[in-house]
C-alpha cells in the first residue's frame, strides 16, 4: 500500500515531465493501492494557547465518552496476570526472606525456629494458611521461571495460543503442587 498525499503525487508527476494525467489516479489504479493522507494541521497561536489552559479532564468532557481503556471494562489477558504475578511472587518471597532474617538478626539465634513453632502450634487451620503461603509463591514463581527457560530455548512455542494455555498450567500447578506441599 502507498502512503501519500495527492499533491504530492501530482508534484512528482509534475517533476518527472509527465502530465498530470498520467498519475495513478487517472490511470485507473484502484483507491486500495494509494492512501491519500492530510497534512499536519496547525494550529494558530490563539487556538494552540487556549488548549494549554485546558487541562485533560477539561478536554475529555467536552468529548463525552470515558478515557479508554477504562478500568471497569478493561480485562488483562491471562498470560499478562501469570506475568504480574510471577514479579509479585518474587517480591513477596524476597521480602519473607528478609523478615526472617531482621527476625533471627534482632530477636537472636533461634528466633526465626520460635516464631515458626509458635505458628505451627496456632491450629491447623493458621498452620496450613502459613505452609501455603510460603508454598505457593515458591512454586509460582519457580514454575514460572522453567516456563521462561523454555521459551527461551524453543522460542517457537510463544505463539498467543501456546502462551495462553501454558500460563493456565503455570496457575494450576502452582495451586496443585502447592496445596499437596501443604497438606504434607
Amino acid at each position: 500500500m502507498l502512503r501519500t498525499t495527492s499533491s504530492s503525487i501530482i508534484r512528482s508527476f509534475a517533476r518527472a515531465g509527465r502530465p498530470a494525467a498520467a498519475c495513478p489516479t487517472a490511470l485507473n489504479i484502484p483507491s486500495s493501492a494509494v492512501v491519500v493522507s492530510r497534512g499536519m494541521t496547525i494550529l494558530s497561536k490563539e487556538s494552540a494557547d487556549e488548549f494549554k489552559k485546558q487541562n485533560y479532564t477539561t478536554r475529555m468532557a467536552k468529548t463525552r465518552r470515558p478515557v479508554s481503556p477504562h478500568v471497569t471494562i478493561y480485562s488483562f489477558p491471562v498470560c499478562a496476570i501469570s506475568s504480574i504475578a510471577t514479579r509479585v511472587t518474587g517480591c513477596a518471597l524476597s521480602f519473607g526472606c528478609a523478615g526472617l532474617g531482621i527476625v533471627e538478626i534482632f530477636g537472636g539465634s533461634g528466633a526465626a525456629l520460635s516464631l515458626m513453632q509458635v505458628i505451627g502450634e496456632s491450629g491447623a487451620l493458621v498452620a496450613a494458611g502459613a505452609k501455603f503461603s510460603v508454598a505457593f509463591p515458591v512454586v509460582y514463581h519457580y514454575l514460572g521461571g522453567l516456563r521462561h527457560l523454555v521459551w527461551d530455548a524453543k522460542p517457537d512455542l510463544l505463539t498467543n495460543v501456546d502462551v495462553e494455555k501454558a500460563s493456565y498450567g503455570l496457575i494450576g500447578a502452582s495451586v496443585l503442587v502447592s496445596t499437596v506441599a501443604t497438606v504434607l
